[in-house]
């Protein structure tokens, strides 16, 4: 597999899913109803919410040169200590390490309404950007699949991110250095927590497409 160059996108047209955003509040679909005024006040600061974030992304792609069963190495030289990882990219002949952030302002709004206590809006924004944010990551999927499937090649249809099962949090600054992640306004602390706060990093695997 060709090693590709970090790309960036300084916009990212995804497209948020109301019944997800609410699903991460709590509403069931059939059993919870939503009616007249409150709906409207839900939609109403969903959609603003929405017009906060400002998501942005990168993704690098690259191949897997060893692999066993508690380690993924990649032709870059990077090593991921992970029996779980390894055991997600086992049929892959490849990854792909990928990173969005919703930005800056909708980060500053939540953090305003929790200091002025209207716990209810900012939970509705919270939840409105952690969507669309899982949304770009998705929209950047797409974007790589079509790139790849001229060469009979597709991405796991899940992502496997750094603090989930035995891939330690400490991964996302390896993740993130590779990615310069800077570039796209993110920094990373020294507790390896992203800022601002509605940014993720994950992996996917590319590996040949099967029919059968």
């Amino acid at each position: 597999m060709k090693s590709l160059q970090v790309k960036y996108f300084q916009h990212i047209p995804a497209i948020s899913n109301r019944g997800l955003i609410l699903a991460r509040l709590g509403y069931r679909k059939e059993v919870t109803q939503l009616c007249g005024e409150y709906r409207k006040q839900v939609d109403e600061t969903i959609r603003e919410a929405l017009l906060l974030c400002h998501l942005r992304g990168a993704f690098w792609c690259g191949g897997i040169i060893d692999r066993n069963e508690g380690q993924v190495t990649l032709e870059n030289g990077v090593a991921f200590t992970s029996k779980k990882l390894a055991l997600f990219l086992k049929d892959c002949s490849g990854v792909v390490l990928m990173a969005a952030t919703a930005g800056r302002e909708i980060y500053d709004k939540i953090t305003e309404l929790m200091r002025e206590g209207d716990g209810s809006a900012s939970v509705i924004y919270d939840a409105a950007a952690s969507q669309v944010t899982d949304a770009a990551l998705d929209w950047m999927m797409d974007f790589i699949n079509k790139s790849i499937s001229i060469r009979g090649e597709k991405l796991t249809k899940r992502r496997f991110s750094p603090g989930y099962g035995d891939l330690t949090l400490n991964n996302q600054k390896i993740i993130y250095e590779k990615l310069d992640l800077k570039k796209i306004d993110i920094i990373i602390t020294d507790s390896f927590m992203l800022l601002p706060e509605k940014s993720v990093i994950a992996i996917a695997g590319i590996g040949a497409v099967t029919h059968e």
